[in-house]
């Protein structure tokens, strides 16, 4: 048999043997189905598991965005675009984040205006 410990509607532990107190079974404690886990809310009626973590979105380095814009010829006018707004030049050089979502909507944009395609430029190393 297994059990939870049931605390403000969230599964706060499990037991594979009720848990006793001074030669009585611990109060607070249910009898749980075997595919429920720490974690999981009950609701008086019914367990839900926890939404599943989403993915990493897909980043790609800055480095490797600027050599596919050199290799097509496009360096100068992004370096222009970039420098004509400080808070993308600031964003796009700062030395603690050497990546960039591949889906970020300002790099898009830049790309887009480069006349390349995103898809190609901020595409992730696979």
């Amino acid at each position: 048999m297994k059990y939870a410990r049931i605390i403000d509607g969230m599964v706060d532990s499990i037991a594979y043997d009720l848990p006793y107190f001074k030669g009585r079974p611990e109060p607070g404690w249910t009898e749980v189905p075997d595919d429920v886990f720490a974690g999981f809310s009950f609701d008086g009626e019914n367990f839900t598991g926890p939404e599943p973590t989403p993915p990493p979105r897909p980043t790609v380095l800055k480095s490797l965005v600027q050599a596919r814009i050199i290799d097509a010829g496009k360096m100068s006018d992004a370096y222009a675009a970039l420098t004509q707004n400080p808070v993308y030049f600031a964003r796009w050089f700062a030395p603690d984040r050497p990546a960039v979502y591949c889906d970020d909507p300002d790099a898009i944009l830049l790309v887009t205006a480069l006349g390349l395609d995103p898809d190609a430029i901020l595409a992730p190393i696979v």
